[in-house]
């Protein structure tokens, strides 16, 4: 899948995640400090969010998140030479990442989420890892009102998704994700798809989208990456379409301590550096399905020289 170079995916998504504690306090010691002193290099990431971050059945961690953690846990080994660094890996609640990260229970989140304005306030983002945005997901045999207006073609005149039989309007129904950008997005602006909405709120992916599938909701609003790749792994194209619309765009990238430029330095570094290798191309088309030019070019215009 291409990222297109006109987009600001901040996971999912503004990013995959949205609903966080905020922290009561922020941790004074600087990150590689701590490292140096500690030997240990401390990992978080949110399970369950493929193709960014989940742990497999033999117990290992993987994911594009992972992929660029690693990068980033190198660099910190070959920063302290005279210290053994061992690297930790630490799962973390989706409402508890950034309290984590801002308090320093972990050095760095390995699962993306979208820089804002309000989780700035208490943490610091990298450069960008991956376009994001938020998309809509529904069934191959939606009725083409759905379709219109999922893929913005048809004009906001009213709720047209279904009709009763008399020519009378029933609520449209979809599913969110409970504290993602998706369902702030979906509340605040469900009336420019010219649709009466009731929402149906779940606590991953995979039960919005079985919510689709059992024709219980008309449409599930997710980040469009962990849509597409969650339709391929499972084999439900036939079934599932993800509207080619996508209703926001937004970067994503890994939060740190803020306040903390030198962390900071090594971690965009080491992404740079990533990035720039004969070998990132087939890391992203692991995990998202292509490597072609406007990706290639986004990219590159987020490498620091």
């Amino acid at each position: 899948m291409a990222i297109y170079p006109s987009i600001q995916w901040g996971l999912l998504t503004a990013g995959l995640l949205t609903g966080l504690v905020l922290p009561l306090q922020e941790a004074s010691a600087q990150t590689l400090e701590r490292i140096a002193k500690s030997g240990q290099l401390t990992l978080g990431y949110i399970d369950g969010v493929a193709p960014m971050s989940s742990r497999g059945a033999d117990g290992q961690l993987a994911g594009y998140g992972a992929d660029l953690c690693q990068a980033v846990a190198d660099a910190v080994k070959a920063k302290l030479p005279q210290r053994a660094v061992t690297v930790r890996y630490v799962p973390v609640a989706a409402e508890d990442a950034v309290d984590k990260v801002a308090n320093g229970g972990v050095d760095l989140l390995c699962t993306a989420t979208a820089e804002t304005l309000k989780r700035r306030e208490h943490v610091s983002y990298s450069i960008p890892v991956l376009n994001g945005g938020i998309a809509v997901l529904i069934r191959q045999d939606a009725s083409k009102q759905l379709r219109d207006v999922v893929n913005g073609q048809a004009p906001v005149t009213g709720p047209v998704w279904r009709a009763t039989a008399n020519g009378g309007r029933v609520k449209h129904t979809y599913a969110v994700r409970e504290g993602t950008l998706a369902e702030d997005w979906a509340r605040a602006k469900s009336r420019l798809l010219g649709v009466t909405v009731s929402t149906i709120k779940v606590q991953d992916d995979a039960k919005g989208i079985a919510l689709v599938q059992a024709k219980q909701a008309d449409a599930y609003f997710g980040e469009r990456v962990l849509l597409e790749q969650y339709v391929a792994r499972n084999q439900l194209g036939k079934e599932l379409l993800v509207a080619k619309r996508v209703l926001n765009t937004e970067l994503l990238g890994l939060a740190m301590a803020r306040n903390d430029d030198d962390f900071r330095l090594l971690v965009d570094r080491a992404l740079s550096q990533l990035y720039l290798s004969k070998s990132f191309p087939a890391v992203y088309a692991r995990y998202f399905g292509g490597w072609e030019e406007p990706t290639k070019l986004a990219f590159e215009g987020w490498v620091r020289p």
